[in-house]
């Protein structure tokens, strides 16, 4: 008589046949469960890291989280506050310019798509439809930005300004006493100059000399230009009411496939159109796109931002350890509020904290 068999739990997704031989000599084919170290789920992304999810006893499925509450407002009224008028009102009523619509917090839904969220500690994210970003940090005068394609991207920081467009970036660095200085990484190399400089020079592989350039203007808000270039959405026409009512019910399709959910040490995180928002308990608020081959970051508390991107990597930061860091490839620049130093294949320039060219 045969022995008592073993009770095994079959999984239909995937099962290993085994034979098991009785006393008798007779072969019986069973099965057993694939072992349990290997990760199966189908369900998981890059995007989302599922171990870092609260798990709830007694909750079998925690359904999508929407901040709230979701209003359709005037795009244009809203998100045309010029680079200017928001550091000047950072001197005055920092509410004023946060919460011009009197609301200060939440998530919002323009008329042309626009997914707005007014996080913790004055930090607004803007994401359209083509997951174009823009990130303001109020407490700073900071604002970084990233196209939908991802082939522009810029920072406007206090330290100074860099716009990243295809293979070129321009730089501007704020100086206190009004000679701010000015770089472009183009193929060429590295040319700089300053405002009371009268001649341009060049840092490429044979090292430094004078050449003749131009370089763009980058006093105004060229966030937004970033933020509207190659999306195949019409944010600078004024859309027909079916056009609006079709980009708000995709923007509403989009929030309600939302994620959010909170990690132990107080992290908030957002998954929204395929964008990973994340904000830490002290506000740092980190955005990443492409599994972060696109990443922004900027902290109200210390005043630092970063942009990454394959093209181009840059920092700033305030306070006593002040810089402002570009890197493309090979070249850099590198600006601590006195002294401004660009470098290209292994030959480095720059102004001194008088002013002064200098060679090194």
């Amino acid at each position: 008589m045969d022995k008592t068999r073993d009770k095994v739990f079959r999984r239909k997704d995937s099962v290993t046949k085994i034979h098991k031989v009785y006393e008798n000599g007779r072969k019986e084919q069973s099965t057993r469960p694939r072992s349990r170290s290997v990760f199966t789920s189908s369900l998981a992304s890059d995007d989302l890291q599922t171990r870092d999810i609260i798990r709830f006893e007694g909750q079998s499925q925690r359904p999508p989280y929407v901040p709230k509450p979701i209003t359709v407002k005037n795009y244009a009224d809203d998100f045309t506050t010029s680079t200017t008028t928001l550091v000047t009102a950072l001197s005055t009523s920092l509410p004023d310019i946060y919460s011009d619509d009197g609301y200060t917090g939440g998530t919002t839904i323009s008329q042309h798509g626009v997914i707005t969220m007014r996080l913790r500690e004055y930090i607004r994210v803007d994401i359209s439809l083509g997951r174009a970003i823009r990130i303001s940090n109020a407490k700073n005068g900071i604002i970084l930005a990233l196209s939908a394609s991802g082939s522009s991207s810029g920072l406007i920081h206090p330290n100074g300004r860099v716009y990243q467009y295809g293979s070129r970036v321009e730089i501007m660095a704020n100086d206190g006493q009004g000679n701010d200085k000015f770089a472009k990484m183009w193929y060429k190399g590295v040319s700089f100059t300053s405002i009371q400089c009268a001649l341009v020079y060049l840092v490429d592989s044979a090292g430094t000399r004078t050449t003749t350039d131009s370089f763009n203007d980058l006093t105004h808000d060229f966030s937004l230009n970033i933020f509207y270039e190659d999306s195949p959405y019409s944010y600078l026409d004024n859309p027909s009411p079916t056009h609006t009512t079709h980009l708000v019910n995709e923007a509403m399709a989009v929030l309600q496939a939302t994620n959010c959910w909170m990690t132990e040490d107080g992290t908030t995180n957002w998954i929204i159109n395929n964008v990973r928002i994340s904000q830490t308990a002290d506000g740092l608020v980190r955005v990443g796109r492409n599994s972060n081959k696109y990443s922004l970051r900027t902290s109200p508390t210390n005043g630092s931002a970063s942009v990454s991107s394959p093209y181009m990597h840059c920092t700033g930061s305030m306070g006593q350890t002040r810089h402002l860091f570009v890197r493309r490839g090979e070249r850099r620049m590198h600006y601590d509020g006195s002294t401004f130093i660009v470098r290209n294949a292994g030959h480095s320039a720059g102004f001194d904290e008088k002013h002064q060219l200098k060679v090194y």
